[in-house]
């Protein structure tokens, strides 16, 4: 049996110290072989998940405008910079990822299914409510 290759998308998301969240998203195109690493903050847990299902959509939509103008750091300039602006995006010049990040992988050209949604939000909030119970336990050790 054919193995399909699959786009993935592994998606870290961390505190910063101004008490935003950092989304970390590591798109890896395997029609080109090529990775692309991004974030973006979000100011409260209830904006992440939306947020980060209309980013993750616009890395489906645009892959190959994507790799045209990224893949190549010589190639690499104001546009592919722009576009990443307008998505809200930022370059992640970074190598260290999450230890467990959350993945998600989908064909080429297709989207992700309505199961795969939900089990990425249902992931996410398992993950920010287990961070928050960490926090206000650690809290209550130090007052």
């Amino acid at each position: 049996m054919r193995r399909v290759s699959r786009n993935t998308y592994r998606i870290g998301v961390e505190p910063n110290h101004a008490g935003k969240y950092e989304v970390r998203i590591e798109a890896r195109y395997a029609g080109s072989n090529w990775a692309l690493r991004v974030y973006f903050l979000v100011g409260a847990p209830e904006r992440l998940s939306g947020r980060l299902q209309a980013v993750l959509r616009y890395l489906q939509r645009h892959e190959e405008e994507l790799w045209m103008w990224g893949s190549s750091p010589s190639d690499r300039g104001l546009l592919f910079e722009e576009m990443l602006q307008e998505a809200g995006l930022e370059l992640d010049h970074r190598r260290d990822f999450s230890r467990a990040p959350l993945t998600l992988s989908a064909a080429p050209g297709d989207s992700f299914r309505s199961l795969q949604w939900a089990e990425l939000k249902r992931r996410l909030t398992e993950r920010l409510a287990a961070r928050a119970a960490s926090r206000r336990a650690e809290a209550l050790r130090s007052a």
